[in-house]
């Protein structure tokens, strides 16, 4: 069963790419974005984490390679994790990320980490607090939940409830050049 859980939201998309944005592929990471995900991989090494799980849009993939390579783990594909698509309702990506989540909780894994978007890190916050996660304080970047690259973590508590905190955010500094 989970003890712990890592919702990590994509680095930083380059919104001015030609690609539309909420269907696959999507738009691949800025520079910028590279650099936050590099910093993120960096703070999620040495936490324990079992398996890395990503949507497989190029944003996250690219996002959830440098994670990859921090904690020396393979990725797992997940479509359940996906970016909403087109038309696509708060309750069907709720469905699907839940889904995601009881299958790990069906698991032998205590320590994930997934690479996703807005959208479904809103739907696993929302769902594992029994919508009682107060996400007021938490508006980003076109209405995100967390920023580029940023990474909530949830620890079971008593009785099973989640406890989440925004953990991780990348230091300005990513937008700097190296």
């Amino acid at each position: 069963m989970l003890e712990e859980l890592y919702l990590v939201r994509h680095a930083a998309p380059d919104r001015t790419s030609a690609v539309p944005y909420h269907t696959p592929p999507g738009p691949p990471l800025t520079p910028i974005g590279e650099r936050e995900a590099e910093q993120t991989g960096a703070w999620l090494r040495g936490r324990g984490i079992e398996r890395l799980l990503a949507s497989p849009f190029i944003r996250t993939r690219q996002t959830a390679e440098a994670i990859a390579r921090a904690l020396e783990l393979p990725i797992v594909f997940a479509e359940g994790l996906r970016e909403g698509a087109p038309g696509e309702k708060m309750n069907q990506i709720r469905a699907r990320t839940a889904e995601v989540l009881a299958q790990l909780d069906d698991s032998q894994l205590r320590r994930v980490a997934l690479v996703s978007h807005g959208a479904p890190i809103r739907s696993l916050l929302e769902h594992t607090s029994n919508d009682r996660i107060d996400l007021k304080p938490h508006v980003y970047d076109n209405g995100n939940c967390a920023p580029t690259a940023a990474v909530w973590y949830g620890r079971r508590g008593e009785h099973g409830a989640w406890l989440w905190e925004l953990a991780f955010r990348p230091s300005p500094d990513a937008a700097a050049p190296l």
